[in-house]
């Protein structure tokens, strides 16, 4: 048996028997992981608000000798309430930790996207903005975090370099990366000049005020790039929708 704390982002629970629940949770040493908070549902269960979904808080855990994780006791660092007020912020805010734990396995510890998660989380909150860009921001890194990197600075194919003079600029959507009209094939996509020049920009976390017009057509290559390699159905996004 053994006991240890570690700072996690609730990612979602689920009732289990009259009193109890099972919540995941992407913590920063331990990656995702799956843990029991006994009771948690009683009236006077002083845990119960702490464990909200998108919570950032310092959990104790206690594995037993049969490796299952319960949660002792939980100390809330960030509730997010100005993100969770908003309709449309909070929409974001779900699919992006519906996509950390599609992306993720249990136990694989990764904190560089625990704090890629908790940094796009925290913008959501504070910033003014609606956060359309921020999503793109988190879905390039976590892709690249993943393995999925994209190039986004040049033609995949004949590594010329991205400027304004190529004729035309297509996205390819089987991997992630752009292509000028000399190499463009079946699964590429044609793109304005703004949106393939934003895109490194973005990924570089440079958001820019005239970047807002670019918003739909770069939302939509991120999700269909995302579908592509992670082969899921996002919940948050019909939501959103």
């Amino acid at each position: 048996m053994k006991k240890y704390n570690t700072k996690a982002v609730v990612l979602k629970s689920v009732r289990y028997k009259d009193s109890d629940k099972i919540f995941t949770l992407f913590t920063k040493d331990y990656g995702k992981i799956t843990a029991i908070a006994r009771g948690v549902r009683k009236i006077n269960s002083r845990r119960s608000g702490s464990l909200d979904t998108l919570n950032y808080a310092t959990v104790n855990i206690h594995e037993d000798r049969l490796e299952f994780k319960n949660i002792e006791e939980v100390k809330v660092i960030e509730s997010f309430k100005t993100l969770k007020g908003n309709l449309g912020k909070s929409a974001k805010a779900y699919y992006i930790i519906e996509l950390v734990h599609k992306a993720t396995g249990e136990g694989e510890h990764s904190p560089e996207i625990f704090d890629l998660l908790l940094k796009c989380l925290r913008a959501l909150d504070r910033n003014g903005y609606s956060g359309d860009l921020f999503i793109s921001y988190f879905e390039m890194n976590l892709m690249k975090l993943t393995g999925y990197q994209m190039s986004l600075n040049k033609c995949e194919k004949c590594q010329r370099v991205l400027d304004d003079s190529w004729g035309r600029y297509y996205f390819d959507v089987e991997n992630g990366g752009l292509e000028c009209e000399r190499c463009t094939g079946n699964t590429g996509i044609e793109i304005s000049v703004k949106t393939a020049l934003y895109l490194q920009q973005i990924f570089d976390g440079k958001i820019l005020r005239e970047m807002k017009k670019s918003v739909p057509e770069i939302d939509e290559l991120m999700k269909m790039y995302i579908g592509r390699k992670l082969e899921r159905k996002f919940k948050s996004l019909e939501i959103e929708g």
